[in-house]
């Protein structure tokens, strides 16, 4: 029996994510009162902060290069490679100068989400951060940032950082799920949805089902979201009340194929999967 994607829910043709980068990073926005009018007078502060930014840069890295367990996480137990930190202080300036300028776009949004799962691992080098180091970093500049804001708008700066490291972690997380499990399949995408994937993802599953395999591979990459899914309002139970909430079904004309079968004829969402199966997201157009 052939499955449209999305159809009814009783045939398991949803998907449950996590809210996208944007939408929890305006919500934690929110909840520490950085709207517009906070943003402007955030702005006040720009030209102290853009003054001592350098140094904070450079601070920052002479301090994860002396302490012992930072240093081990970087790779820098015996010496500090020039060209790896000369890297590093780029994207450490480009991120600073974006927060002295409060930037609370969608592109903000997604580059956090992004730094979250280049510390889980899977940066070009690799190279894991355990989150309590990301946080104590954050920490490290809210301290240098006190000695510069007015007092009467520290929180908000507290507020509008807290809100970049948990968006930043919420991609660490997403990272992290997938080497949860004994199942280890292969995620791809083609056609015009392989810039967002560029390469296989290998995902561990705990249930062994299709389903776990893409909300995990979405979960990690919100830019396949963009291309494949789009959103069904569901009502969702918040304590006493409900609130309105969000599933996702597949875009018209998308397949998913699984070891080259189209999963609409196996048993949809719900196909089981095992060790070595390549799980292909394919898109109309192709």
């Amino acid at each position: 029996m052939s499955v449209k994607w999305g159809e009814d829910t009783r045939l398991g043709g949803v998907l449950e994510l996590p809210p996208l980068p944007e939408e929890r990073y305006q919500r934690y926005l929110a909840f520490a009162g950085v709207g517009e009018e906070a943003k402007r007078e955030m702005n006040l502060d720009a030209e102290a902060l853009l003054e001592r930014a350098a140094g904070w840069v450079r601070a920052a890295y002479d301090a994860l290069s002396k302490f012992p367990e930072t240093a081990r996480a970087l790779g820098w137990e015996s010496r500090v490679p020039e060209d790896e930190l000369r890297i590093r202080r780029t994207f450490f300036s480009a991120w600073i100068g974006r927060t002295i300028g409060v930037d609370t776009s969608r592109e903000f949004a997604r580059y956090l989400h992004h730094a979250g799962r280049v510390h889980a691992g899977y940066g070009p080098d690799r190279r894991f951060v355990p989150p309590e180091w990301v946080a104590l970093a954050y920490a490290f500049v809210l301290n240098a940032f006190s000695d510069v804001v007015a007092k009467e708008r520290i929180g908000l700066w507290a507020g509008y950082l807290t809100a970049q490291e948990e968006t930043m972690r919420a991609g660490y997380d997403a990272a992290m799920a997938l080497s949860v499990g004994r199942r280890v399949v292969r995620v791809e995408a083609l056609g015009i949805a392989r810039p967002a994937l560029p390469r296989p993802v290998e995902v561990r599953l705990v249930h062994g089902t299709l389903r776990e395999a893409l909300e995990k591979t979405f979960a990690f990459e919100p830019a396949l979201v963009d291309q494949a899914l789009q959103a069904e309002p569901v009502a969702v139970e918040e304590g006493l009340w409900m609130e309105e909430g969000y599933v996702f079904a597949f875009r018209p004309r998308w397949t998913v194929l699984v070891n080259g079968r189209d999963a609409r004829y196996l048993k949809g969402l719900d196909t089981s999967l095992k060790t070595g199966d390549l799980v292909t997201l394919l898109p109309p157009g192709r």
